[in-house]
């Protein structure tokens, strides 16, 4: 037999202890268990009071180890003095193990029975008694063990033979099963000699027998582990969720207390991110020409750009045609300057001797023959700049050096970061043309936009009414043309219900939202709520939530998962 038969035969031996072992892990149900039972078997102890929430767990060492968070929202309180009495007696100062985690180890804490304890607990300028009681059980007796293979089958020595026929019955069909070897077509050489160690394994392969062994021992020491009985997060027979006080400091479980208020109804929009009209800019060029980079080369996505500065130049390009006429009207505008500079001179001479109106309409003449001039040299030989409008952020470039571009194409676009509007649809006239007394968005990543209103459309676009909304402070990274969904508060109509962060709602796969109701220290009920949404973070529980009651706003997610 092989190493590796060896190693399988023993994974199959080992499969039943583990799988025996591993049922006694916490949260799973092998047997008759009481439906009844309580969340954690271990000793613990629960108190709270208007600002401290207190969880201590006794360990099987007889050391009391507390967790100590605050009671509105269940944050941790470090740093703080707990005195521990027991039955009227104070029998020493819990000290800190960890980030707001302390212990205490006292002989008469493990005593069986019934204990009353008091905390009084020291936080900063805070200072509050606490009580509370810690059931210690009685020491059972150890359980009988487990029939295993071999007293079953002495009890019942009938399996052991129904076991040995199949055994010899499926040996026998594999024997008449395996194919017959057919005699050979030539006569076989015999074999040469074999060295000594030829037929040996490497030393290499005959250690992998032993290492495949190891490794199947160490895949299946997890399930042994398994029956510790570690505590670990649970749904419980009547729905509610058991956390631990060590697992919600994990998930991060975060409270409020429920109070009744008013908000205003709000209406779900759909948007996008467009750029400020009036900070943003495109760069077209006047004429067809060539393009050429300027003194820093071509702009590039995402630079900063200020008014007024260069980003290329645009050569003109003409035909030899073309070029000889403006050549020629340029030679013809040089004589006609040179005749009339020529006739000024003359007519200055004789000032005095000819009328001061022909003098000034020559000099006119001269003027205007100039400007002619000065107009057609950037046509002839000139490059025309092309400017940043605005000052911003390149966000679009269409040009390379050499391109050929006609007149009033878009070679550069230049936005604003910090100026930044949405732009959403309303379907719904209440909506479109009523009063808007404030709004907000949800951008892509999930944070939380403020706007102002700036205007609505007058022409319908896909039967939908434009609006307008100003960014108040635009967070960086949000691209021009990202999807939002706006949430506008339209009328002046206020209802009251308790107002909740948008992340306390859970939506299971029953479809009912629910919220968790923190009803005990390691304890959270769902609770089935009719809500309605109030902005892009927070929503309006109408029914099915009482006020005072401590609800779940942070890690909600992660309870509703627990199984």
């Amino acid at each position: 037999m092989t190493a590796t038969r060896r190693c399988l035969l023993l994974g199959a031996a080992a499969l039943p202890l583990a799988a025996r072992r591993a049922a006694a892990h916490a949260g799973h149900d092998h047997g008759e268990e009481d439906a009844a039972a309580p969340a954690s078997a271990a000793p613990r102890v629960t108190a709270s009071s208007e600002a401290f929430e207190l969880v201590g767990l006794l360990g099987p060492d007889g050391a009391l180890t507390l967790w100590l968070d605050r009671f509105a929202d269940n944050a941790p309180v470090d740093g703080a003095t707990i005195l521990v009495g027991l039955d009227g007696q104070e029998i020493g100062e819990a000290r800190r193990v960890a980030e707001a985690v302390y212990a205490l180890r006292h002989e008469a804490l493990a005593r069986p029975g019934t204990h009353d304890l008091t905390f009084t607990v020291t936080a900063g300028g805070e200072m509050d008694l606490l009580a509370g009681t810690l059931a210690v059980p009685e020491p059972t007796a150890p359980a009988a063990a487990p029939h295993g293979l071999l007293e079953t089958v002495r009890e019942q020595p009938v399996l052991l033979g129904i076991g040995a026929g199949l055994l010899a019955l499926g040996a026998l069909l594999g024997r008449l099963a395996a194919p017959r070897p057919l005699p050979p077509m030539a006569e076989p050489e015999p074999a040469p000699a074999r060295a000594p160690g030829a037929g040996e394994a490497p030393p290499l392969r005959r250690a992998a027998g032993p290492l495949r062994c190891l490794a199947l021992l160490v895949l299946l020491a997890p399930g042994l582990a398994l029956a510790q009985g570690m505590e670990a997060p649970r749904r419980l027979p009547d729905g509610s969720v058991f956390v631990p006080k060590p697992s919600q400091r994990l998930l991060g479980i975060r409270t409020v207390i429920a109070e009744t208020g008013e908000a205003t109804p709000t209406t779900r929009l759909v948007g996008r991110v467009v750029p400020d009209p009036n900070a943003t800019g495109r760069v077209q060029p006047s004429q067809a020409g060539r393009i050429e980079p300027g003194e820093a080369g071509l702009p590039a996505l995402g630079q900063r750009v200020e008014q007024g500065q260069v980003l290329a130049w645009v050569a003109p390009i003409y035909s030899a045609a073309e070029r000889g006429q403006l050549q020629q009207g340029a030679a013809e505008l040089d004589a006609q300057i040179t005749i009339a500079e020529a006739r000024v001179a003359r007519l200055a001479r004789l000032q005095g001797s000819v009328a001061d109106r022909e003098i000034q309409d020559a000099r006119t003449e001269l003027q205007g023959l100039r400007q002619r001039r000065a107009a057609l040299n950037p046509v002839i030989a000139g490059r025309e700049a092309l400017r940043a409008p605005v000052a911003g952020v390149v966000s679009a470039v269409a040009a390379a050096v050499g391109q050929v571009v006609d007149a009033r194409e878009t070679v550069f676009e230049v936005v604003d970061p910090a100026r930044l509007w949405v732009e959403a649809v309303a379907f719904d006239p209440a909506t479109a043309f009523g009063p808007i007394a404030g709004a907000t968005a949800t951008g892509p990543a999930g944070e939380r936009l403020a706007l102002d209103f700036v205007g609505r459309g007058l022409a319908l676009r896909q039967q939908a009414v434009p609006l307008n909304f100003r960014i108040a402070a635009p967070p960086a990274g949000l691209a021009v043309g990202a999807p939002v969904t706006v949430t506008v508060e339209a009328g002046a109509r206020r209802v009251q219900g308790i107002v909740l962060p948008a992340a306390a709602l859970v939506r299971p796969a029953e479809g009912a939202p629910v919220v968790f109701e923190h009803a005990a220290p390691e304890r959270f009920i769902p609770r089935q709520v009719r809500t309605e949404p109030l902005d892009a973070s927070r929503v309006l529980v109408a029914a099915g939530l009482e006020p005072g009651a401590r609800v779940v706003v942070q890690a909600a997610g992660l309870v509703a998962q627990v199984r």
